[in-house]
């Protein structure tokens, strides 16, 4: 179990943005929320409009990508980092609190 978490510090997975406001939106549900909040916020697809708004601007802003010769935006691949990004944030929040729930007990 530690191997994995020392894993993900040293691949750089868990500094992504998108990855980390997955973890802290798992931490907070955990410590804050009950069961039934927990599942009604899971499945609120305006969470998941708003981590993919956030995503499109994190990778607009700071990652953008570009087609061959540097010139002009590769909007395909950016969109596709965008939606990319949403699946992070939803695995990394999933993750966390099962993570906490192994831990806990």
């Amino acid at each position: 179990m530690f191997k994995g978490l020392v894993a993900l510090f040293t691949s750089g997975a868990i500094f992504n943005p998108m990855v980390l406001l997955g973890v802290a939106l798992g931490i907070f549900a955990m410590i804050k929320l009950d069961a039934e909040a927990i599942r009604s916020l899971a499945l609120d697809y305006h969470l998941y409009l708003l981590a993919l708004l956030i995503s499109a601007a994190y990778v607009f802003v700071f990652k953008r990508i570009y087609k061959e010769g540097g010139i002009n935006l590769d909007y395909a691949a950016m969109a596709f980092a965008s939606v990319a990004g949403v699946l992070k944030f939803a695995l990394a929040f999933v993750l966390t609190m099962s993570f906490i729930v192994l831990v806990s007990f």
